[in-house]
């Protein structure tokens, strides 16, 4: 056995050694990762090269022509995976993965292991035509091409020309900044594939003597070391974040360590251009750390009036080292205009509750005075019809007072206190004009409440219970699981009319003004609650207000 020296042979151990050195990194990702098609596939392909390019070399370096010839043979083996592989590796990567199926991985690697069948076989003129030995400095061995081999290289070609149609179709898709990856994954894919041609064809240097398209691998392991540790092919899944970005409603805005803007999408680059005259982005954070305007709303002129976006701020850090910052613009233009209309709703009706409520008081005052003075003039003995003005003019003070309350209702009570139950509706039971009913009180819960509106809650349902029931009505408070219930031993409300109480002017009584339990369960909605109308175990009134906290 002899060997010989050349230095054809270094690039082609160098392809050796990138191809193991990627296929361990990628294997270690992997191993992290878990299942990930792109990743197993990119191992599988730094395999094969590593089993083309290490029998190349060693094929180099060996002089006999029996045993080149044997070399020769098992060095296709990874040829022949190289462009299926090829292929599978660019449908992964491109999220074509529902073409990853078992049947058409099987029918991309039929004729290359057909291929290699034949190979093995070695029947006669097939695959190989013809051999030459030549010793011209150094021993080599020429393969004449048997039409197997024709038809195998045309297949390969095939499969590497759509892998690379593939890629540039979704580098134009996606954008410029898809270029520089889908370039460096292009040129490792193609690279084999124009060193065969380029043989076939005898174009210097790839004329006769030592077969140079085993070099390509330096070139095809170079392009993918590339796009593995500088645009960092495995690290992030590029793709599918360039994909997501260009098409996000949302702006994106991508800012270095200056706060200029070094990539945006289409929407990003919008809201930018619309806020300032150069690239910085001071224009939509006020020349502050971007990190300061996070969740503030940025007014942006348009054609079609001004559009309000509300900014996420993510900072960027390489190697614990500050980067930049990452700026997504969210479009809430038409939340914001709801929410001034929804504002300027409730200040005019705030406006008009106050001033109904003014322009009946001032009249109603003068009458009540009127009332006082007629009552004191008068010498008969018969007071009813005053008794009947004076009761209509008390009622129509508590519609008044009703109405002004519902009005300031169904605001979220957004800072409660912690509030204790039994004393709230002791309290609130002192206020009620009650005559000969009784209240139980059995409800040891401290509960996150506005303590005055709770106490308008029980009072209105203790005035329900007194104005409904008989004098001596019995009226009860205590929990559940989950809340609490007012309850009493009265007439209860009719199945029917339980939803119906709830509304604003609906009473059952003459002398009720209808919105008591409307404003009841405005201020339970307020608290986050939920007000139900059922029957007490007596037949009465229950009132239950649930998911109190």
């Amino acid at each position: 056995m002899t060997w010989q020296l050349t230095p054809y042979a270094v690039p082609t151990l160098f392809a050796m050694g990138t191809a193991v050195v990627l296929g361990a990194y990628a294997a270690r990702v992997g191993r992290d990762r878990g299942s990930d098609p792109t990743v197993s596939l990119f191992v599988c392909i730094a395999a094969a090269t590593a089993l083309w390019t290490g029998l190349s070399a060693l094929k180099l370096f060996h002089t006999d022509p029996a045993t080149k010839l044997l070399l020769y043979r098992a060095l296709h083996v990874g040829i022949a995976a190289l462009p299926p592989l090829f292929l599978l590796f660019v449908l992964a990567y491109t999220d074509r993965t529902g073409w990853l199926r078992p049947r058409v991985v099987a029918a991309v690697f039929a004729l290359p292991l057909a291929f290699v069948a034949l190979l093995v076989a070695s029947p006669e003129r097939l695959v190989v035509d013809g051999v030459d030995v030549a010793r011209d400095g150094i021993v080599t061995v020429r393969v004449d091409d048997g039409p197997a081999f024709v038809l195998f290289s045309a297949y390969s070609m095939l499969l590497v020309a759509c892998s690379v149609a593939v890629v540039g179709y979704e580098a134009v898709r996606v954008g410029p900044s898809y270029y520089p990856q889908a370039g460096w994954i292009a040129v490792g894919v193609a690279a084999p594939v124009v060193a065969g041609l380029l043989t076939a064809w005898e174009v210097p240097p790839f004329t006769g003597g030592v077969n140079l398209v085993p070099v390509s691998g330096a070139v095809s392991t170079a392009a993918f070391g590339a796009a593995v540790f500088r645009y960092r092919l495995f690290d992030l899944p590029p793709l599918a974040y360039t994909t997501a970005m260009k098409y996000s409603p949302d702006g994106m805005v991508v800012l270095d360590r200056d706060r200029r803007v070094v990539h945006a999408n289409a929407n990003g680059r919008a809201v930018v251009d619309a806020t300032a005259d150069s690239d910085a982005i001071t224009g939509i954070v006020d020349g502050s750390d971007p990190e300061s305007a996070d969740g503030d709303l940025v007014k942006v002129a348009g054609d079609d009036g001004p559009k309000y976006y509300r900014p996420v701020v993510e900072s960027l850090a390489r190697g614990g080292r500050h980067v930049g910052w990452v700026v997504v613009l969210r479009d809430v233009t038409e939340q914001h205009r709801r929410e001034q209309q929804l504002r300027r709703q409730t200040e005019q009706l705030d406006a008009f509750a106050s001033t109904v409520s003014h322009d009946l008081r001032s009249p109603l005052t003068v009458a009540q005075g009127y009332l006082e003075f007629a009552q004191e003039d008068t010498d008969t003995d018969d007071d009813d019809a005053f008794e009947k003005v004076e009761t209509a003019h008390d009622r129509m003070a508590d519609i008044i007072d009703d109405v002004l309350t519902l009005s300031k209702q169904g605001k979220r009570i957004d800072d409660p206190e912690p509030v204790s139950l039994a004393a709230v509706a002791e309290r609130a039971w002192e206020s009620v004009e009650t005559e000969a009913a009784t209240l139980t009180v059995d409800a040891d819960l401290t509960v996150r409440a506005d303590a005055a509106m709770l106490r308008r809650v029980f009072e209105n349902l203790y005035r329900n219970a007194v104005e409904h029931g008989e004098s001596s009505v019995h009226v009860r408070v205590g929990t559940t699981e989950d809340g609490l219930f007012v309850e009493d031993d009265g007439p209860g409300i009719p199945p029917d009319e339980r939803e119906s109480v709830l509304e604003a002017g609906v009473t059952t009584n003459r002398h009720g003004t209808g919105y008591g339990l409307q404003i009841v369960d405005s201020i339970v909605a307020a608290h986050g609650w939920t007000l139900t109308v059922t029957e007490s175990a007596t037949g009465g009134a229950r009132f239950e207000i649930t998911g109190v906290t």
